[in-house]
């Protein structure tokens, strides 16, 4: 029986959100980050995360571990390679081995759908090395896993480095949008909420062992959404196409298979992204 998680980065943007969700099903909540959750019922640990003998001792007692501790930043992977590495690779390897002295039943793992394709990144090569070392762990010593390839997360709380976030600002400022590239790049996205709620579900014992990719069921156009983050918060920005060399490290799903299945979980969610971009526009105002 699950009593106790421990969630890693919980008081991030994704991870703050998995909390809730988490405290909704009346798990005992463990949150490890640098800084202080919002929430006051749960257990906070302040701790550094590439400390090996720290991570035995707040895993004692634990029975399922999320690991969404990392650089979510994707404009700073670039400039911070070394710690993009640490964060990811060298921080996971030392959780699985504290999972695995303290029998840990299972660690769900937050990598990225663009895991898929080539996309000349360190944030999502560096996902897929810990995926790599986390199968090695389970063949290896028995600890049971589930890799959740997240899409792309928008909404509340949202520190402001991924495209709707800065389309949404800019929007409601009345400044430009500028796309670099043609504007035909594609991703798959999700409400932080629904993405959240696809975190729990996961926690099922059929989906032991399991790679899951975690999003909605279709991909859109970057042009598409900034005609759509224009419309809904009735601006008056202009949509400035920079064609020519998009960067090298953008994500773009047209580089991955059309029939990959991003929502394979096939969970009830609470947003399109119609809806769920109307309600962050809302979010938004006020606080500009």
């Amino acid at each position: 029986m699950i009593k106790n998680i421990l969630v890693t980065g919980g008081s991030g943007f994704i991870g703050s959100h998995l909390v809730d969700q988490l405290k909704k099903k009346k798990y005992k909540v463990t949150v490890v980050d640098l800084k202080r959750p919002k929430r006051k019922d749960i257990k906070f640990v302040k701790g550094n995360i590439l400390n090996l003998n720290f991570l035995k001792k707040i895993t004692k007692k634990i029975d399922i571990v999320y690991h969404l501790a990392g650089v979510s930043d994707i404009t700073k992977v670039k400039k911070t390679p070394i710690k993009t590495i640490k964060s990811h690779i060298l921080s996971c390897s030392y959780l699985l081995e504290a999972c695995r002295v303290n029998t840990v039943k299972r660690i769900l793992f937050a990598s990225s759908i663009y895991v898929h394709g080539k996309q000349g990144n360190l944030y999502t090569s560096s996902k897929l090395a810990s995926e790599n070392i986390i199968t090695n762990y389970k063949l290896l010593y028995g600890l049971n896993f589930t890799i959740l390839r997240f899409s792309s997360a928008y909404g509340e709380r949202n520190r402001g480095a991924d495209v709707i976030s800065i389309f949404a600002r800019k929007a409601l400022k009345n400044q430009n949008l500028i796309i670099k590239g043609n504007g035909k790049q594609t991703r798959n996205f999700i409400h932080v909420s629904d993405l959240a709620k696809g975190s729990v579900v996961a926690l099922s014992s059929k989906y032991e062992n399991k790679i899951l990719n975690v999003g909605s069921k279709n991909r859109t156009k970057i042009i598409d959404l900034a005609k759509k983050i224009k419309k809904f918060s009735k601006s008056k920005s202009k949509i400035i196409v920079k064609k020519g060399k998009k960067r090298e490290d953008d994500f773009d799903l047209n580089k991955i298979s059309k029939k990959t299945n991003y929502n394979i979980l096939r969970f009830k969610m609470n947003f399109n992204l119609d809806n769920g971009i109307k309600n962050y526009l809302n979010s938004l105002k006020g606080y500009l």
